[in-house]
């Protein structure tokens, strides 16, 4: 694999896990525990720039994620027995992504909706909670759970490809993410990136540094 594939590969694994965090947290839509103030201060209109910035980057982060999944399907590829099995992790991932950028979108035109139809078309807190945390579903739910899917078949079909510490590392990570919809294993999947992404860049440091060593 080239090195410049692996440094972008690195590099979107890392902006997705801390994006989608940014876009959670900073973000701020309603989800879990309903609190009135909350919805509020989401579909204000003070917030909605907000709103607006986070979702960019959340969606520049998924672009991010097809890069790493568009890598490590050429990782996997290289044995022509895993073909198959590269195509099933692409699929799985890209379904993934797929629902992260739908998700996104629904999140975010919650506050969107609110400011253009303005008083004359509001709607009530409880239903824009309800709103929200389904959409937020949509993340978590049908995202987290075929990126834990795609998390799985990698590791199964990565033998020799990535070493053994990081492969244990992406089967528990991808056990994590499939209960993603509980929230408390959301962390798996922004830990799973950092992980990768280091990994990827440092290996791709590794080699060049091992051609230079040969060069001289």
């Amino acid at each position: 694999m080239s090195r410049m594939g692996s440094a972008l590969a690195g590099i979107g694994a890392i902006a997705f896990g801390t994006l989608t965090l940014v876009g959670i947290v900073v973000g701020a839509a309603p989800g879990g525990n309903y609190t009135e103030g909350d919805v509020a201060s989401y579909v204000s209109i003070g917030h909605l720039p907000t709103v607006i910035v986070t979702g960019y980057l959340a969606l520049a982060g998924v672009f991010g994620l097809i890069c790493l999944l568009a890598y490590l399907r050429q990782v996997i590829a290289v044995d022509p027995g895993r073909e198959f099995s590269a195509n099933i992790f692409w699929g799985t991932g890209l379904a993934s992504a797929a629902s992260f950028a739908v998700g996104w979108g629904l999140v975010t035109g919650i506050a969107v909706a609110a400011a253009e139809g303005g008083s004359a078309a509001s709607v009530s807190h409880a239903a824009t909670y309800q709103i929200s945390d389904m959409s937020l579903n949509v993340l978590y739910g049908s995202g987290g759970v075929f990126l834990g899917l795609a998390l799985i078949a990698l590791m199964i079909n990565s033998r020799g490809a990535l070493p053994a510490w990081l492969r244990w590392i992406t089967l528990v990570c991808g056990v994590l993410a499939i209960g993603t919809p509980a929230y408390f294993a959301a962390p798996a999947i922004p830990i799973w990136c950092a992980v990768m992404g280091v990994w990827l860049l440092i290996a791709r440091s590794t080699v060049r540094a091992q051609g230079a060593a040969v060069a001289a």
